[in-house]
């Protein structure tokens, strides 16, 4: 039942739960905003992780910082502790992040990632320490990091109503891995939680690895052929971005949920 970035990103679900972080936090707007959001990670029903977050929107760009834990009984096992960093700028033509960094502990061990980011490409990339290329290694081609978001930025989707939102492929990259995230329409459904009550959009969810991965790796394998994955969004007031308010990851050793616990404007 531990929980770390480790394992999200052995079970090939990184991209998918790092998302929620940004997205939950507010979407962007064109005036001085504040959000606070929290969410909570459990699987078979116990609680294994929690976030806080605090985003500032200001003149169509958006700078946010958080924490991420291991909780409950997982934190018995696996004592994980991180911070992410996340800005980038916003307009009626969509987000687009300028840096993302993620740092963490696990156990003794310290972990960092930081991409930057120029004309919704990567202009650079650094792992500390630096990734291990299992062999056989999927390398990324000059292309693969082109037109790409973070994983957090990415989940934030302009859309002009909410069937709209998951007609479309969100194209990620997590530092190490280079995935496609295939939205399609699977219901609208009331959402409550602190700070927020109406409808959310649900959209099944296609993983699809183009790179930055080890080939025929299981986790990665399930997680492409056989998990059951969806994300259900909510729309941000009038700002016309919908952002994830819950999910659902199938994983080899069982599914992971994650749901919005405050969705909150403070300011």
């Amino acid at each position: 039942m531990a929980l770390s970035m480790d394992f999200l990103r052995r079970s090939g679900a990184t991209a998918i739960f790092c998302g929620l972080a940004l997205a939950l936090a507010g979407g962007p707007a064109f005036a001085l905003e504040t959000y606070k959001t929290e969410y909570g990670v459990s699987i078979f029903g116990l609680n294994i992780a929690r976030s806080g977050f605090e985003t500032k929107v200001n003149g169509g760009s958006y700078d946010l910082s958080g924490t991420l834990s291991s909780s409950g009984l997982a934190r018995i096992f696996d004592q994980t502790d991180g911070t992410i960093r996340v800005s980038g700028s916003a307009s009626s033509t969509g987000v687009w992040p300028a840096s993302y960094e993620v740092k963490y502990k696990n156990g003794k061990k310290n972990k960092r990632t930081l991409i930057d980011f120029s004309g919704g490409s990567v202009s650079a990339v650094q792992n500390t320490p630096p990734i291990k290329k299992r062999k056989p290694w999927v390398e990324a081609g000059p292309n693969d990091l082109k037109s790409v978001a973070d994983p957090l930025s990415g989940l934030m989707i302009q859309a002009g109503d909410p069937k709209s939102v998951c007609g479309r492929t969100v194209h990620i990259f997590d530092g190490q891995t280079r995935a496609d995230l295939q939205l399609s329409f699977a219901g609208i459904k009331p959402f409550a939680t602190k700070g927020f009550k109406g409808n959310a959009v649900t959209c099944s969810v296609k993983f699809l690895p183009i790179s930055g991965y080890q080939k025929g790796k299981k986790a990665i394998e399930y997680l492409k052929n056989k998990s059951k994955v969806s994300i259900s969004f909510a729309s941000l007031g009038n700002s016309g971005i919908y952002a994830p308010v819950a999910a659902s990851i199938g994983t080899q050793i069982g599914t992971v949920s994650v749901f919005a616990t405050r969705f909150e404007k403070i300011n």
